[in-house]
């Protein structure tokens, strides 16, 4: 084989060797006949490279010339490729296929076996969770049917609390209030609905009394309720004042200005005191709002003097049942000179 190569010469071989030799085919495979022909290859010494690898051949599986064509072996180009070439000599077929990566029986009988594992886990888990679902959902709807007794219960409770507290309350320092709860043991809001005139006739500290009275009674009840509450004037819902309430039944309270008509008020003042006392003239000046007015009265100081002090009581007092007319809170008030501007009496409720 050497001196052919060398020699470059052409060799002449037979198809049936050629064919033995390297597989390849020259015939149609519908040929009924096996068909013999010469035929002239060169050995040229050619070389199989495969992605930078020369792809070892020997004399039976050389590559060779015919015609201009290279023609390599098939199992050559089938151990370059990674494929399985066979012969079927029966069919007269050449039947290539994937070299697979063969596997021990055992392995796959373990495979097997981790999977039917792994589904009866899988099943197990799928039931426990099912079960689980459902007591989840039992625990729910055990849990809201408690939630709505125990707000059932106190919501009967809070209703006879209201009750009890309109009883108790309702004409204390003659109010004539109505007092209404809602909210549950935890949070419960107070709303205390009477005339602004009848709240503004408490005092203060009979005020702050009266909602401390009504706070620690609720907390007899629901001990651990914060308390919040509103007065409002019962003719046109404006509230009066806000307060909250300690676990103690301390209350703070938030007294809330509303606008009055002061021009109203001075016309009043006017009307009333027209030279009505020893025909003393007297001019006023009013300022504030529901929580407390302040009056400035000013008269000529012989005028004043010429009051007898029965009179001048009469005329602060009068005043001060002028202004408290009209829902007023606190009236201070200061009687000046015409002249200098000097304070001639002070007077307040």
């Amino acid at each position: 084989m050497k001196s052919l190569k060398s020699m470059k010469k052409p060799v002449i071989i037979t198809a049936v060797s050629a064919l033995a030799i390297s597989g390849a085919l020259f015939s149609q495979s519908t040929y009924a006949a096996q068909v013999t022909k010469p035929i002239q290859a060169v050995y040229n010494n050619i070389k199989i490279i495969y992605n930078g690898t020369e792809v070892p051949s020997d004399a039976k599986t050389e590559p060779f010339l015919l015609d201009g064509v290279t023609y390599i072996p098939l199992k050559l180009a089938g151990t370059a490729l990674d494929k399985k070439v066979q012969w079927d000599g029966t069919n007269k077929r050449v039947v290539i296929t994937d070299n697979g990566v063969p596997i021990d029986q055992s392995t796959v009988t373990a495979l097997n076996n981790q999977i039917t594992t792994l589904t009866q886990e899988l099943n197990t888990a799928k039931t426990a969770n099912t079960t689980k679902d459902a007591t989840i959902a039992q625990l729910q709807k055990d849990n809201q049917a408690l939630k709505d007794t125990a707000s059932k219960s106190s919501t009967d409770t809070l209703k006879d609390l209201e009750r009890q507290l309109n009883r108790d309350y309702r004409d204390t320092n003659n109010a004539n209030a109505d007092i209404t709860l809602k909210g549950d043991k935890d949070d419960i809001t107070v709303t205390i609905e009477l005339t602004e005139s009848r709240w503004n006739d408490i005092s203060n500290s009979r005020q702050k009394t009266y909602l401390e009275d009504i706070s620690e009674d609720i907390l007899k009840t629901f001990k651990d309720a914060d308390i919040e509450g509103t007065v409002k004037n019962s003719s046109n819902g404006n509230k009066l004042a806000t307060f909250d309430s300690d676990s103690k039944g301390n209350v703070d309270i938030e007294k809330l200005s509303t606008k009055i008509d002061l021009s109203e008020i001075k016309r009043v003042l006017l009307n009333d005191f027209d030279r009505k006392y020893n025909n003393v003239s007297i001019d006023f000046s009013v300022k504030g709002d529901s929580s407390e007015v302040t009056v400035d009265a000013y008269v000529k100081t012989d005028d004043w003097n010429s009051l007898t002090y029965y009179q001048k009581n009469r005329i602060q007092e009068d005043i001060i049942s002028d202004i408290r007319n009209k829902n007023v809170s606190r009236v201070k008030g200061v009687v000046h000179s015409n002249e200098n501007n000097s304070t001639l009496a002070t007077f307040n409720y």
